[in-house]
């Protein structure tokens, strides 16, 4: 009894906790896209500020370890970076040095295998979410850093998926072990962030569906969106 009661403070406490991380950072992507809509130029170069984190397994290892593995993942990086230079005039720039790290212990079922199956919010308010906030470069509950950096989560599998992301409701995104094998899903997950929803049919479009995805090519419309996210910015 008395554990069933825990179990149920307790979720309601990741509730309130993820409305809070939520709310806060909704309301300060609306402010930004305002002062830029005001006062910004488009054609201005700005920054993204990302930080990539390898999970460990319930025995310590990291989910990504061998050198083959590394280099997929490095591959994928490079990709978002001349993605985000090329097509939105954003310089991906690292959070912390180096850029990919390992979390230092082994993380919990529910954040190694996520569930992400037509019901991504729910992940704010779960175990997974919360581990997720903890470890997000730059956030706490409240900004600790106002280059809003953005954290890419390297899991162990993602339920029927390769990569997840809540879009602006968080600064974070999430690639499965499968995912890093993808050239492009990072860069895709990550314009997710940036506020871009649609999936649009031009097979070419970096936000069209498919893991085998290789081009980039995005509308001026999603460069518009993006360029105006709280997460690209002039410093």
């Amino acid at each position: 009894m008395w554990s069933s009661i825990t179990n149920n403070v307790l979720q309601v406490l990741r509730i309130v906790k993820a409305a809070v991380r939520v709310v806060v950072k909704l309301v300060i992507e609306v402010l930004v896209r305002v002062i830029n809509l005001v006062l910004v130029r488009r054609s201005t170069q700005k920054k993204l500020r990302l930080q990539i984190f390898i999970l460990r397994d319930e025995n310590g290892t990291p989910v990504l370890h061998d050198e083959v593995s590394l280099k997929l993942l490095q591959d994928a990086l490079d990709f978002a970076i001349r993605t985000f230079k090329d097509r939105f005039d954003v310089t991906i720039s690292p959070y912390a040095s180096p850029i990919i790290q390992t979390l230092p212990k082994a993380a919990p079922i529910a954040a190694l295998d996520v569930s992400c199956n037509g019901s991504a919010g729910k992940i704010e308010c779960s175990e997974a979410g919360e581990y997720f906030a903890k470890y997000s470069a730059g956030w706490n509950m409240v900004p600790i850093n106002l280059g809003f950096p953005v954290s890419v989560f390297i899991v162990r599998a993602i339920g029927g998926r390769i990569g997840c992301s809540l879009g602006p409701m968080t600064d974070y995104i999430i690639l499965s072990v499968e995912g890093t094998k993808s050239i492009s899903t990072m860069a895709h997950g990550l314009a997710h962030c940036c506020g871009l929803k649609k999936h649009p049919d031009d097979i070419n479009n970096l936000m069209y569906i498919s893991r085998f995805r290789t081009n980039n090519v995005v509308t001026d419309w999603q460069k518009f969106v993006v360029r105006n996210s709280r997460h690209c910015t002039f410093w």
